[in-house]
């Protein structure tokens, strides 16, 4: 079944079944000083809200009204749960990062971590470049060909391989210091 919440029977209906949401907040073991409490009012509200539009059977009646209490109180405890984990799951996530950028650096890679490494700098160095640049700077440094090479290669002149390498050095020179470590 899929029932609204009217405006005029909101407040009358908030008084009644709040006390499923804190009593599910408590169960959480969620208290009012914590830093997200407020939040997870709110969320315990939303999934009331939508225990009681999605509740099969009438309210009006006495029985399935302790029905819908059982089930309203599932509903909010089980997203405030989710709530709950994904937030551990966040903090988990900031936590194994570093405080200070000297711990990001990398020590101790592997040969296969360092190509990889190399790998992504050269491929963020492409999406700098047109694709000219490109194609002059895969020359030389993947195939290793001399200007000359690159030139009979592509059919240009040796002075348009230099502007290419004059573009290329000015575009990228923010990698200098990354490749220089």
């Amino acid at each position: 079944m899929n029932r609204i919440l009217k405006e005029e029977m909101e407040q009358d209906f908030f008084y009644v079944h709040d006390s499923i949401v804190y009593g599910a907040i408590k169960k959480c073991g969620i208290h009012y000083d914590h830093a997200n409490y407020d939040d997870f009012v709110q969320i315990g509200r939303i999934k009331l809200v939508d225990a009681y539009k999605e509740f099969p059977k009438s309210l009006f009646n006495e029985e399935y009204f302790y029905q819908f209490t059982g089930y309203a109180y599932r509903k909010v405890y089980w997203a405030l749960m989710d709530q709950i984990r994904k937030e551990q799951r966040i903090f988990e996530r900031e936590a194994a990062l570093p405080d200070s950028f000297e711990e990001w650096q990398m020590t101790d890679l592997e040969p296969f971590d360092e190509d990889f490494v190399m790998w992504e700098l050269f491929h963020s160095m492409l999406q700098c470049l047109s694709e000219k640049e490109q194609v002059y700077l895969k020359d030389s440094v993947i195939e290793q060909l001399t200007i000359t090479e690159i030139a009979k290669k592509r059919k240009v002149s040796r002075k348009t391989v230099y502007a290419w390498r004059k573009q290329v050095a000015k575009k990228l020179e923010h990698y200098q210091a990354v490749i220089k470590k």
